[in-house]
Order: C-alpha cells, then structure tokens, then sequence
C-alpha cells in the first residue's frame, strides 16, 4: 500500500473539542522553550505540546487529556475512513516523553531529507506521484542522518554539488503498510547547492519533475503539499529569516 501523508485541509475537516485535566500543570513550562510534536495522518493530526500559543488559532480544536492519546489517534484512524479529518490537541509539562510513550506502541521508520537552497536563495523540489514534495526517504543499515539525507536528495533529484549544514527538525506522520499502522519520523538538514546544473528525477520512485523556485511559491496557494512538508518549509524559512538577521545586527 502506498505510503500515506497529509494534503491539508478539505472541507470535510471535522476537529472537536474535549477538556484536559490539570491545565495549571503548565504554567510550569511557561520559561521554557516550547516543545510540539505533530503526528500526521491522511488529514487528521494529534498535535502534543507544552505551549497554549501552538494550538491558537486552530479552529474547534478538540483537547484530549495524556491519558486519551492513543483513543483519540484510533479515532483519528477511524474517521478518515469515512472522509472526516480530527483535530486533536494534547497539552502536558513534557511532550517529548508523552510523544515517545505514544510511539513506543508503532514500529517507528526513520529517514531523512533535505531543504536545499541555490545561490538565488530558491528552494528545490520534487514533484511525486503528481504532488509536491521534498527529497526524502528512509535511513539505511548503518547509516546516519546527514548521510541519508544527502543520498536521498542526490538520488531524486540528480544534484551532486550540495553541502549540509543545520538540522532543521523532524516531522512525523503515521501510514497503513500490509495493515499495520507505521509511524515515520523525518529528519530535515538545510543544504546548500553550488549549480543547478544535471537535475534528473528519480522516475522509477515515482518523481516525474525537479525544479528550483522562487520562496514566494512556497507560501502560495498555488504549493499544493502535504501538511507535514509546508510544516518543515515554513520552519526552514523562519530559521532562514532568524540568521538572516543575526548577520545583519552584526
């Protein structure tokens, strides 16, 4: 079965709303830097967090207690199903632990891919199975990240003069595989291409086009992407817009 990620919203999106317990707990939080962790499927998501300012905004959100997570991902599983997209946000004191408990219960695939940027400061993509994506694919046998995320980018675009530096972050989405439920964690590095030259899809992985574009086209309606994937552009470019500014005040 083909690997399955988010495409966003859609007018059928359903999100609702359950109480949480002990919200004073995160008051506890409140000098920390926040931590979330979105888990993706199809077009639902959990999203685990210690920062009421990551679920603002997010229209009838449905709040569920830690002790409701893995109900509520099952629920999340049986409404897309039906065509209806669940909303559900989990707010405690540690959401990495909470979000390892939750993935101890999945085999969880590990990969990793890359944001690359040329000299006129556009960004690569791919287009696969008729969608737009980002270089990605799985860690191999005794391989690292960065390592991985240099050959997937390589492989599927035909780039070969790149360099890696920053980690950018991870995105998580779950997905159907002979009917068991994996989870995949995606590990994002910033990379920087010297030519633009020799770019070839990767065809028999389903990449039909590779091309560079301008930033604007990214935070366009015209990018149509998986939720996961304008997650990680819009962290890329933020991280992008911070150094710019660190180097400007110097």
């Amino acid at each position: 079965m083909p690997e399955v990620q988010v495409n966003g919203c859609c007018g059928d999106n359903l999100t609702a709303f359950i109480s949480k317990r002990n919200f004073a707990n995160f008051a506890l939080s409140c000098d920390m830097e926040p931590q979330t962790y979105k888990i993706y499927f199809n077009e639902g998501s959990i999203i685990i967090t210690d920062s009421p300012e990551t679920l603002k905004g997010i229209p009838n959100l449905y709040y569920i207690g830690d002790d409701e997570i893995q109900k509520s991902f099952n629920i999340l599983i049986t409404s897309e199903a039906f065509g209806k997209a669940m909303t559900f946000g989990l707010m405690c004191p540690d959401p990495r632990e909470t979000f390892l408990q939750f993935a101890d219960n999945y085999t969880v695939i590990q990969a990793a891919g890359g944001l690359v940027f040329n000299k006129q400061n556009q960004l690569l993509s791919i287009k696969r199975n008729g969608i737009w994506d980002l270089p990605k694919g799985k860690i191999e046998k005794h391989e690292d990240q960065r390592a991985a995320a240099l050959r997937e980018v390589m492989e599927e675009t035909g780039i070969n003069r790149i360099n890696i530096s920053d980690k950018i972050g991870e995105t998580y989405h779950a997905y159907y595989e002979d009917e068991a439920v994996l989870l995949k964690e995606t590990h994002w590095y910033k990379m920087n291409s010297q030519s633009d030259a020799n770019l070839k899809p990767q065809e028999e992985e389903g990449i039909t086009e590779v091309k560079f574009a301008d930033l604007d086209w990214y935070t366009s309606e015209d990018f149509k992407s998986y939720a996961s994937i304008h997650d990680i552009i819009r962290m890329g470019l933020d991280k992008l817009q911070e150094n710019s500014e660190a180097t400007a005040d110097l």
